[in-house]
């Protein structure tokens, strides 16, 4: 049976550690539209991101909220409940952007066998890639089995795979060394991955973290060299260097920036692992700090390679790193919605570590 209210997390927007939960009744669905249970999704430093750059890049704008408020999403499974799509039934389970919530109502378009966008007013204007949703009946036999890999770190190895085809497209801006801060996120490790393992080897990968997960990050074995965040200025700072930051860290990028100065050719900002120390200085040296967009680098591939050959390529690269980095996490399920919030506070507080992967709902402890 269907739980007879929706249930959400909403967080202030400009302040959110501070959550609430809000219940309502379920919505009346207009023609066109689905209501879709959700399943599990999973929480991840991502998710912090979303936050941060929600004004920026129209993340709260997927599930609308009256302000201050807003409604993060996630990736996570879900199925049709209820359907007023011709096109898709109940019972039909799929795989996409999601909120943090018990039930969502999407507004199939564009539907084909193996998926379809929400075509919704509101979410017009956003990154394609965000609207697309799979059916999982449609799935390879690779996804079988893999469902907590696939919603929290297949999203992330493809934003890896996006930033390495970036760089690689730009020739490394003429860096010999990449150095990738927050090494111990899945986004920066999947990173030191791909890019060393690039024909040629057209950079030295250097790995930077915190000090208590220095070993976790050597464990992995993918970059050259792995320093903690206070070992930064005893890189040789003549070597010409481009940097990916994941951490968001103000004072840590600013170090970055002292030590290289015009020897750093590209400083790209993806995420914000530190996201209580972020912000921004203007009087850096080297060049300006540029916000990686991955939709960006996505549709450029796709006008160039076809639609949708990057994510699938991308796909394929983040299912071998999940695969070969299985044995150093482990897979914790989280039930019922206040659980779920301070799942939330949890991850905010630095208190859920890389090796633990949260897969949640909203429902109760039994999913």
């Amino acid at each position: 049976m269907p739980d007879p209210t929706l249930k959400q997390i909403e967080v202030v927007r400009d302040d959110f550690a501070r959550s609430r939960i809000t219940e309502h009744a379920l919505p009346d669905l207009a023609p066109g539209q689905v209501l879709a249970r959700i399943d599990t999704f999973a929480l991840t430093a991502n998710n912090v991101s979303y936050a941060v750059s929600g004004d920026m890049l129209g993340y709260w704008r997927f599930f609308p909220c009256p302000e201050p408020w807003g409604v993060l999403p996630v990736w996570g499974f879900a199925t049709v409940v209820r359907s007023r799509c011709e096109a898709l039934a109940e019972g039909e389970r799929i795989w996409g952007f999601l909120p943090m919530a018990s039930h969502a109502v999407l507004e199939p378009g564009e539907v084909s066998e193996r998926g379809f966008a929400d075509v919704a007013a509101h979410r017009q204007g956003l990154a394609d890639v965000y609207n697309r949703y799979q059916r999982t009946r449609a799935d390879p036999p690779e996804l079988a089995g893999l469902e907590a890999e696939r919603s929290a770190l297949v999203p992330l190895f493809t934003t890896s795979f996006m930033i390495d085809d970036f760089l690689a497209d730009n020739d490394w801006f003429g860096a010999r060394q990449l150095l990738v801060l927050s090494a111990s996120s899945k986004t920066g490790f999947g990173l030191a991955d791909l890019a060393g393992r690039r024909d040629g080897k057209p950079v030295r990968v250097v790995g930077a973290t915190s000090a208590g997960n220095r070993d976790f990050v050597g464990s992995l074995d993918v970059c050259d060299q792995v320093v903690s965040y206070d070992e930064i200025e005893t890189l040789d700072p003549q070597v010409p260097t481009v940097v990916v930051d994941m951490a968001g860290s103000a004072e840590v990028r600013a170090r970055v920036h002292g030590h290289f100065r015009d020897r750093l050719t590209h400083s790209c900002v993806v995420g914000v692992t530190h996201w209580d120390k972020r912000g921004q200085r203007a009087d850096l040296p080297g060049p300006k700090p540029t916000f990686f967009f991955g939709p960006g680098q996505a549709a450029k591939r796709d006008a160039e390679w076809g639609p949708g050959v990057m994510r699938q390529r991308a796909q394929v690269e983040a299912l071998r790193i999940a695969r070969a980095t299985a044995h150093l996490r482990t897979v914790e399920a989280v039930g019922g919605a206040e659980a779920c919030r301070r799942a939330w506070t949890d991850l905010l507080a630095g208190r859920v570590g890389p090796e633990r992967v949260l897969m949640l709902n909203l429902h109760d402890d039994n999913g």
